[in-house]
């Protein structure tokens, strides 16, 4: 059972407020003084406290400050006198969750402690599956709980035990590599080589001698035999990455080792047969490049005989606080620091369009890491590119007011039952001024 700590030395207030958290199943406490709070803090922590920002024996903010450096995983919703907005901004750069004016309703109090819990729980989850191991150790790396990359490690774990040719597909950063090894770890292959090439890296001539080898004397150089990666990827896992740069004039002879698993080295009469699982990667659209005679259509078609596809990071956004968050142990571990992300840094993260998908978040992570001089990463630090919402350049606590803001207006429009004029009217705003703000927030913040 969550619990919950009141902090008021209004007793009326304090005690309403405890019997409403009870009804709606918290465990509750409510103190007058700061000093009987401490006590119980100290023996027993909540999952939140609720203080008010004026107390007879310590300022709140002092209370808030305190509770921080006991814990960080107690969230703070402080309670403040109407119009006390300085001071709610004190308490939201202190670490408060979030700020209510006096006065306000139970309903209101209510809404905001279990949108608190409900958040906790899924940090918890997410740290939860940050800490586990999975059963492969690259498959692991795929971090994130997402229904396409949920639906994505499935395939994998079912195509992985056959042999098959695979042809992964995807933009780049997206992790396609990873793919191809996790396939190599699950498959009955796993005890044998996994050797990759990049198709890209190197001219036609050489890219050939790297795959089929070659005879001694087969050219001016070949002064011994050399096998090639295809011989010494036998029992194993060959990944061709960058399939879709291969030159035209190299795929025909890679299509036959394709269909009979036979090749024979530069310069050799032998055909050589060999036990290889071919898995090849590209970032490039490859119907295209067949419609334009970039790609031999039966070279293509041999390749694409079981395709997987991965997600680009903007599908995946309920992937990002993990992602980030491992990220951040990594360097944190790796620049000998402590480092965590500052209120608002992970929401910007969200709302980011990432091109370059996981391998743009790890290295802008791994820079800020490195650059951070405090122990924490905060939305200042970020690129402006990527604090600009919707042409919105925002700082930390002008997106965490925003976001408040645009609480406050959902919860008067449920509240009134969808009724713009009645939402206006519980605010104390103009039904005019209502459309305005929210049609500004929506189109900062998004809907």
């Amino acid at each position: 059972m969550n619990k919950v700590y009141v902090l008021d030395d209004e007793k009326v207030l304090a005690n309403s407020l405890k019997i409403a958290l009870e009804d709606f199943g918290f465990s509750s406490f409510a103190f007058y003084t700061a000093d009987d709070f401490f006590k119980k803090v100290n023996t027993e922590e909540p999952d939140i406290a609720i203080i008010d920002l004026r107390l007879p024996d310590m300022n709140g903010l002092d209370v808030l400050k305190t509770i921080k450096n006991i814990s960080k995983d107690i969230e703070v919703i402080m309670i403040t006198a109407h119009g006390d907005i300085h001071s709610a901004i004190a308490a939201i750069k202190a670490g408060a969750y979030d700020f209510i004016n006096k006065p306000f309703e139970l309903d209101e109090m209510l809404h905001i402690v279990e949108k608190c819990i409900a958040e906790k729980k899924s940090k918890q989850e997410i740290e939860h599956l940050r800490n586990k191991t999975y059963k492969s150790s690259d498959i692991g790396k795929l971090i994130g709980i997402s229904p396409k990359l949920n639906e994505l490690l499935k395939t994998v774990e079912i195509v992985a035990k056959h042999d098959s040719t695979v042809l992964i597909t995807g933009e780049s950063g997206v992790g396609k590599e990873l793919i191809a090894k996790a396939l190599h770890n699950e498959s009955l292959r796993k005890n044998e080589k996994f050797i990759d090439i990049n198709c890209s890296s190197m001219p036609e001539h050489l890219l050939e001698t790297e795959l089929f080898g070659y005879e001694k004397g087969a050219f001016t150089d070949a002064k011994n035999r050399k096998p090639g990666l295809i011989e010494l990827a036998d029992k194993g896992t060959l990944f061709l990455d960058e399939i879709g740069d291969m030159p035209l004039q190299l795929q025909p002879k890679l299509l036959r080792f394709l269909e009979n698993k036979t090749f024979r080295r530069i310069g050799g009469k032998e055909e050589i047969k060999v036990d290889v699982r071919i898995v090849a990667a590209t970032n490039r659209d490859l119907k295209q490049l067949v419609e334009e005679g970039k790609f031999r259509s039966d070279f293509y078609y041999r390749l694409n005989i079981i395709p997987i596809e991965v997600p680009p990071l903007r599908e995946r956004i309920s992937d990002i606080p993990l992602l980030a968050d491992y990220f951040l142990k990594n360097y944190s571990k790796k620049f000998g620091k402590n480092l965590a992300f500052d209120d608002g840094v992970v929401e910007i993260f969200k709302h980011y369009s990432w091109p370059g998908n996981v391998r743009e978040l790890k290295n802008i992570i791994e820079r800020l890491a490195l650059l951070a001089t405090e122990n924490f990463i905060s939305l200042d630090m970020l690129p402006s590119e990527m604090k600009e919402i919707k042409g919105e350049t925002l700082n930390n606590l002008e997106y965490k007011l925003l976001l408040y803001e645009k609480q406050l207006i959902e919860g008067a429009l449920v509240e009134a039952d969808g009724v713009k004029q009645k939402a206006a009217e519980i605010l104390g705003i103009s039904r005019h001024s209502l459309k305005r703000r929210l049609a500004k927030i929506n189109e900062i913040l998004g809907n």
